[in-house]
């Protein structure tokens, strides 16, 4: 049985912003690193081309600390936030339950924050009314450039568990 996974897709982790700011950052800092080692190499006073290489070193820092907070950002980004196999695991709060548990999905969104999926099992009563508070230990944001879509991601959940029931609430 294979694992479902809800997380961002590759192709939109590579156009998001966080990536466009960071190519654009490195590209500019480069030939300011490469002008400065350039300019030290060429020096003939060893004083003054220790001081190009002591200048090389702010643009040098400032591209790698640029790569790692890239590299972070990106690992953040495409980590799953929803695991389904035989049992249901929400990494962001900790919770997980036996697939055969899960009672309930409901699906909504929210203007301006994002469409939700609640994932409930069977001992939990609350459902999502309008304050969706009491059930956010199961409730699940789908990311920007989420993969599967939401009605993708329901369909493969109910293929799993048939007798899951499905709310779709629309928009709350």
């Amino acid at each position: 049985m294979d694992t479902i996974r809800l997380r961002s897709s590759p192709r939109h982790l590579a156009a998001s912003r966080a990536v466009a700011v960071g190519v654009v950052f490195l590209a500019v800092m480069a030939p300011i690193f490469a002008g400065l080692v350039v300019s030290a190499a060429q020096q003939e006073e060893p004083a003054l081309s220790t001081l190009f290489y002591v200048g090389a070193v702010a643009p040098a820092a400032g591209m790698l600390i640029a790569l790692v907070m890239l590299v972070v950002v990106l690992w953040r980004r495409s980590r799953p936030v929803l695991l389904v196999d035989d049992r249901v695991h929400l990494p962001r709060t900790g919770v997980t339950f036996p697939v055969a548990q899960l009672a309930n999905l409901q699906l909504y969104s929210l203007p301006g924050r994002g469409t939700f999926l609640v994932l409930l099992p069977a001992h939990v009563k609350e459902r999502v009314t309008g304050d969706a508070t009491a059930v956010a230990p199961y409730t699940v944001r789908f990311p920007a450039g989420a993969e599967p879509q939401p009605f993708e991601l329901v369909d493969m959940i109910r293929a799993r568990v048939p007798e899951v029931g499905v709310d779709k609430l629309g928009t709350l």
